[in-house]
């Protein structure tokens, strides 16, 4: 049906958003997940490749190497451990294979969409006055939707093609302790409460919902966008900016 869709729309450029992303043991239907992350970003790469059209697919930090701590670039190893990650590498390889213009783009820990990202939600908890909790075990790297939709519109006006890291830049893997705690402060810089909120550090194995597969180290580094020569600022930079809108909605 979406791809009948897709031919009656005849779009230059199409983006393969949709994703099963739930990681087991919520993960009720493996089925589903094989279906929409693996076998439709397949058909969809066959059908733009005969027909012209430009894709750009989605995929995820939990295809890698999750045991290896330190930065990854876009040829690093990958390595899945659970479902979701087997399911999304074999969708990535699979576009990749049948439509070899189309791009992949690799995010993580998206912040300033629609919905409620992992900065969004620490923002709501610290201005209900919610305790805050941030797991210390688990390194990967925040990505701005904003600075994700500027990355992209460099790499489509270039006709630039295959795998690409989508992430902010660094000086080390970020926790999403870490990351919690660079909110708080910059909730803080931005007026939004008197003193820094504190954030207690938590071990994955802490937590039931994460007592899973779940890959430690993924934080990935935007290698081919920076030696095409695009700019991207640092992570940190990103969220002081996104706070600083969200305090003036």
């Amino acid at each position: 049906h979406t791809i009948g869709v897709l031919h009656s729309l005849r779009p230059d450029v199409v983006l393969s958003c949709a994703g099963i992303t739930k990681r087991p043991p919520e993960m009720k239907d493996p089925v589903t997940a094989i279906t929409v992350n693996a076998l439709f970003p397949q058909r969809l790469a066959v059908w733009a490749k005969e027909n012209g059209v430009r894709v750009i697919h989605f995929s995820t930090d939990y295809v890698l190497d999750g045991d290896i701590p330190g930065f990854k670039d876009e040829t690093a190893s990958c390595r899945p451990n659970n479902l979701y990650g087997e399911t999304k590498l074999a969708g990535e390889t699979a576009v990749l294979k049948h439509h070899p213009q189309a791009i992949v783009a690799r995010v993580s820990w998206v912040f300033g969409s629609t919905g409620e990202g992992f900065l969004e939600k620490i923002v709501r908890q610290i201005r209900e006055g919610v305790p805050l909790e941030g797991v210390a075990d688990k390194f990967s790297l925040p990505t701005s939707a904003h600075e994700m939709a500027l990355s992209l519109d460099f790499l489509i006006e270039r006709q630039e093609n295959g795998l690409f890291h989508l992430t902010q830049t660094a000086n080390e893997p970020v926790s999403w302790h870490l990351y919690a705690e660079e909110v708080a402060k910059s909730v803080h810089q931005a007026g939004l409460t008197d003193t820094i909120t504190p954030v207690t550090p938590k071990l994955m194995q802490d937590i039931p919902v994460l007592r899973t597969n779940r890959p430690f180290h993924t934080a990935m580094t935007p290698a081919r966008l920076q030696a095409l020569g695009h700019p991207i600022s640092s992570w940190q930079q990103a969220l002081r900016e996104r706070i600083s809108k969200m305090a003036h909605i």
